[in-house]
């Protein structure tokens, strides 16, 4: 009658032992959701880098076309494609 005794009590701690463990993998807050959530908080980020680093180089033309000539040139020259008086402009055909 002991050993009965030990061994469905062992039972039982071996199912709440399991149950335990598969909660702590699946459940809401379990660690396949920490690692989800630990790629997504990568994935923003690189892209938070990635914007930041977008900034930086938007705030550099920004400030190069407030006071660089040369910049304003080159603007208007390849977006604008305007030319000085008296330059002629070749026009070759694309492939």
């Amino acid at each position: 009658m002991q050993g009965l005794i030990v061994r469905i009590a062992l039972g039982v701690f071996g199912l709440l032992t399991v149950a335990m463990l598969l909660l702590a993998v699946f459940n809401e807050k379990g660690a396949l959701e920490v690692h989800a959530q630990a790629n997504k908080l990568t994935t923003i980020e690189s892209e938070i880098s990635k914007l930041d680093n977008d900034n930086k180089q938007l705030t550099g033309d920004i400030q190069a076309l407030r006071s660089d000539p040369n910049a304003i040139e080159k603007l208007a020259r390849e977006e604008l494609k305007l030319v000085k008086p008296g330059e002629i402009v070749l026009v070759t055909p694309e492939n």
